[in-house]
């Protein structure tokens, strides 16, 4: 078993910004680290007359961090399944009414918001769990635990006991994977943390990828089209038949033995180095640096707020007005990708679109959620949190112009995958903003909040479906989600994204006055003179 030192994690995760969910693990294991020096000292020191690694030693650490980077990518395909859910949905729902015939898309829409807000609000706890027991051991038995929770659905009968083993397995081993092995990345490269983070989580795209055409494939694998219709409040509503509801179990058996397969592959590759010392890899790449960099070339910006910038209160930033902005700014912008990414199946199928172009389009959206995500974090540093949110919003306003007078099968692949680049594009610009406003002692934590409004974004988006939708249709629930998405372009016009000084008041109003003091001298000694 690994034996983590929770201090050099926190160490280690000083530097660079995080591009990614869970950014989080920075500030829980910070408190450990701040014993050891003063709370608002946010640099990071390091001494120059340290050892450095020879390049044989790095060289060894690149390999074994290449070879724990892929298992990391392998992981996330795993935990893909996360958005394989809008693809199978309607498949599960079709094997469902033959035992119940109250079961409906509009009650299994549900599920997807359920395992969202579960798999949200446990993504701290992986870290911990991973230091307690060893980062191998913990992804062993999450993934595996993914693995079962997939075979043991495949033999329920009942809607309620799939529902609760779908997103309680599932959700919660997902959600406590989620951060391992991009933490173990950042360990091995911890001045490549977006190309790390970017890399892992396209394999969470690449996930829904591969799995939708699996699941079709076993499934619904002659391309049926929704045959057996009901009427539901007054409308038609297509089912498929028991040639693809038959399928169901056989397609939940075949995703088991691949994430059991997959699992156990990442569980061999990915390893934290616990052996790397986060001071003397530093060292090294500084003296890498001094080496590369030419004579007289500017040296790189410093990778931590100054002090004053940094908030190092949870209190404080919580009852500050732009933490109440920023979680408005999420149920705006997030939820139409949190809409679409559930039910854009069901609204497909409604337009009579087929269902190989359906998986196709759940397939690159998938991937366009994922590989974007590096690009928009990147974006952002190098121009502005509202330039890149303000042109994300502008991607959704057009979208929801458009889908409603879609009826082109190629139209709607390409609409949903901007949606989901889009969708990418938000949750990688997340942390960012929140680091540039509460720095990294607090930030991880702050966007940890803003994750949580993504679920309850997608539960939004639920009700939209469920309920909005039966009285102004389709049509009238995008023009709702274009009114939040001209919302959320507002607030984050207004919001502040830089210039904060976290200091208490009382500490800015004296070295006001002690300027004030030090300039009436001044004066008095110029006027003496």
């Amino acid at each position: 078993m690994e034996q983590q030192d929770a201090s050099s994690i926190a160490q280690n995760n000083l530097t660079g910004l995080a591009t990614v969910h869970g950014a989080n693990e920075q500030n829980k294991l910070l408190s450990k680290l701040s014993e050891q020096s003063s709370p608002m000292k946010t640099d990071t020191h390091i001494n120059p007359n340290k050892e450095i690694y020879s390049e044989e030693e790095m060289r060894n650490f690149t390999k074994r961090g290449i070879i724990s980077l892929i298992g990391g990518v392998i992981l996330h395909i795993e935990l893909g399944t996360f958005y394989v859910w809008g693809s199978i949905s309607p498949y599960v729902c079709a094997w469902m009414r033959e035992k119940d015939k109250d079961v409906t898309l509009n009650f299994m829409a549900i599920i997807f918001p359920i395992l969202g807000i579960i798999t949200m609000s446990v993504l701290s706890f992986g870290i911990k769990i991973a230091e307690k027991i060893g980062f191998k051991v913990t992804i062993g038995i999450g993934s595996f635990t993914i693995a079962l929770a997939f075979l043991i659905i495949s033999f329920i009968q009942q809607i309620g006991g799939f529902i609760a083993v779908y997103c309680i397995m599932v959700g919660i081993s997902g959600g406590l994977l989620y951060m391992l092995p991009i933490i173990c990345g950042w360990r091995y490269f911890p001045n490549r943390r977006g190309l790390v983070s970017g890399m892992t989580i396209g394999g969470y795209g690449f996930g829904s990828f591969i799995f939708n055409f699996v699941c079709k494939a076993v499934a619904n694998p002659n391309n049926l089209k929704p045959s057996v219709i009901e009427v539901e409040d007054g409308k038609d509503v297509k089912y498929f038949d028991s040639e693809v509801g038959d399928k169901v179990p056989l397609m939940l058996q075949v995703l088991a033995a691949s994430y059991f397969g997959l699992g156990i592959i990442a569980t061999i590759m990915v390893r934290y180095p616990a052996e790397i010392d986060p001071d003397k890899m530093l060292a090294t790449l500084e003296a890498e640096e001094k080496k590369k960099r030419k004579e007289g070339a500017p040296a790189p910006p410093p990778p931590v707020l100054p002090a004053h910038k940094e908030c190092v209160e949870i209190k404080r930033g919580m009852k500050h007005p732009s933490f109440v902005i920023l979680q408005l700014i999420v149920l705006m912008s997030c939820t139409f990708g949190m809409l679409i990414s559930n039910c854009y199946k069901y609204y497909g199928l409604e337009l009579g679109i087929d269902d190989a172009t359906l998986t196709a389009t759940g397939s690159v959206a998938g991937v366009m959620n994922g590989s974007s995500r590096f690009f928009w974090a990147t974006l952002t540093d190098k121009t502005s949190y509202k330039f890149t949110f303000t042109l994300i919003s502008i991607l959704n306003l057009i979208t929801t112009a458009i889908l409603p007078y879609n009826k082109d099968g190629i139209g709607y692949l390409l609409l949903i995958a901007v949606v989901y680049l889009a969708e990418g594009g938000l949750l990688a610009t997340y942390p960012v903003i929140c680091a540039k406003i509460y720095g990294k002692k607090i930030g991880g934590l702050m966007y940890g909040f803003m994750f949580f409004f993504v679920g309850v974004a997608n539960m939004i988006g639920y009700i939209l479906y469920a309920f909005a939708r039966k009285k102004i249709k389709w049509e009238g629930v995008f023009w709702i989600c274009f009114a939040l998405n001209v919302i959320g372009i507002i607030l984050g016009l207004v919001l502040k994204e830089v210039g904060y000084d976290w200091r208490d008041q009382a500490v800015i109003d004296a070295e006001k006055e002690k300027e004030k003091e030090l300039q009436n001298k001044g004066q008095l000694a110029a006027f003496q003179n």
